[in-house]
């Protein structure tokens, strides 16, 4: 029943305010959002509060959501409220659970989540953290879409470097707003670890205040979801104590198909014993298994993919059988695939990156309209393709430079303006995130250095890229760390 504690003002500015208020200011303070009015706030956590779609794929008629956080290693009480903003009535959440990360060369620490129920679809929400009854904590989301609700989010990879391009291109990513962001490989560099999730991806998505050089406080707000890339889990725990961070610090959806820790498609944790036990503490069972999964969002169904590590072979029969069984059941009207690494590329810099052809024939059969991948510091896209093999039975794959030779079958009447209905699929490489280090800049704009499956070529300037997505219609805007639009297409169903 709502009471006095249902009336108390908790938030002067919703989730749009606290994501664009600084488009014309340059900076957006967060002190009039009750956060600076909360009790020593930077004291109550290392990580501040960070949306998550949690182990939710498939659409809900009451939606949630799993807000996550990072504190010290104590026994301190946490609670937390949420309310439709519809409402206004707070309600708790069921406690909390609690993690301890404690491995090699790291303070031990808790990390926190807490399931946000009984959310409408596409409506804002509030909630608000207290820690041993004081608040220290309060911000809004916007719960995933329906069928029916237009989606925007933003896809880009090769984000976390901790550099000043990386905090400018989030910057503009708040400005448009998106529902969800997704980054298909290199959330972090260089090897997934604690030490570099805390130097080089918080800061810039999760600061007090947004400004291009700062950042933008995405996390309290928009849910990531992400893939694994080369840096994400490229060396084993032979190597850092304090890797495979990605298992630690996200909730994604666990529906994939390499679930043990035994099998032969998993990047290996090493064979240090106590480091091993310590991570699988520390990752639950959500290693191996979150490498891939899948979700709903709106009217879209997202696959999302490990493909660079070596282990993983997408020629074994089981996973592909997964794929294709997962891409053939869902209704939504739109299919997107996440591969980090592309299997259509024209970088001159890393030119033999063919090892997810392997897959094509089954986002063939399966309607998939766009796969987006990363790895090259990019953006690139390729006409409407089909592909075949040269060599039907490949065998296993699992080097990323693997190299699948076969014949293509263009569109070229596509031209994403006048003619935006494509026959085969686009692949996009958007992996100007945040990595300074672009990819054959002289190749931007260039179509002499291009594939002949390429029409598009930039790396002139970290970038990402903007989905609106209605009905049957999308819209595809690439926009540079400036918020300079670089690329406009339409694509139509």
């Amino acid at each position: 029943m709502p009471g006095r504690e249902a009336h108390e003002e908790t938030s002067g500015l919703n989730r749009r305010d606290i994501l664009r208020v600084g488009a014309s200011t340059g900076v957006l303070g967060l002190t009039s959002v009750p956060l600076a009015a909360t009790q020593n706030q930077d004291d109550a956590f290392l990580v501040r509060p960070y949306l998550q779609l949690g182990d939710s794929p498939r659409l809900r008629s009451n939606e949630q959501m799993v807000v996550m956080w990072h504190a010290i290693d104590d026994q301190a009480t946490w609670r937390v409220d949420v309310r439709d903003s519809a409402t206004e009535a707070w309600a708790a959440t069921t406690p909390p659970t609690a993690t301890r990360v404690s491995v090699e060369g790291i303070a031990p620490h808790r990390v926190f989540r807490a399931t946000l129920k009984g959310l409408t679809p596409g409506k804002e929400f509030e909630y608000r953290l207290r820690r041993d009854d004081h608040q220290v904590f309060a911000s809004s989301g916007r719960a995933r879409k329906a069928r029916s609700q237009p989606v925007r989010c933003v896809v880009m990879a090769d984000c976390g470097t901790g550099s000043p391009q990386q905090k400018r291109v989030a910057f503009q990513v708040a400005q448009v707003d998106p529902d969800f962001v997704l980054i298909p490989g290199d959330l972090v560099y260089n090897n997934g670890r604690i030490s570099e999730y805390r130097s080089s991806f918080w800061p810039a998505y999760s600061p007090h205040e947004a400004s291009p050089e700062l950042g933008a406080p995405l996390l309290r707000s928009v849910p990531f979801l992400g893939g694994l890339g080369q840096h994400d889990t490229g060396q084993s725990l032979d190597q850092f104590s304090d890797g495979f961070a990605h298992y630690m610090y996200w909730s994604f959806p666990q529906n994939g198909p390499v679930r043990d820790v035994t099998n032969t498609n998993a990047f290996p944790l090493g064979g240090n014993k106590t480091r091993r036990l310590a991570t699988l503490a520390a990752t639950e069972d959500r290693y191996p298994c979150m490498a891939n999964f899948s979700f709903d969002y709106g009217n879209t169904h997202w696959t999302v993919l490990d493909s660079w590590n070596p282990h993983i072979d997408w020629g074994d029969q089981q996973l592909r059988a997964w794929l294709r069984n997962d891409l053939r059941a869902t209704d939504a009207n739109w299919k997107f695939v996440s591969s980090y690494l592309p299997p259509f590329n024209s970088s001159t810099a890393y030119p033999h990156t063919q090892k997810m052809r392997v897959i094509v024939d089954i986002l063939q059969e399966t309607g998939v309209d766009i796969v987006f991948c990363g790895y090259a510091h990019s953006f690139q896209v390729t006409h409407p393709l089909r592909f075949t093999p040269d060599n039907a039975s490949i065998g296993a794959v699992r080097n990323p430079g693997h190299q699948i030779a076969g014949t293509f079958e263009f569109d070229r009447d596509f031209d994403g303006k006048t003619k935006t209905r494509p026959n085969g699929i686009l692949y996009i490489t958007t992996g100007g995130g945040g990595n300074p280090s672009l990819h054959s800049p002289e190749q931007t704009d260039n179509s002499a250095t291009w594939q002949p499956y390429t029409v598009k070529y930039n790396a002139s300037v970290n970038q990402f890229t903007d989905l609106q997505i209605d009905s049957d219609k999308l819209v595809l805007r690439q926009i540079d760390l400036n918020g300079k639009l670089i690329d406009e297409m339409r694509i139509s169903k």
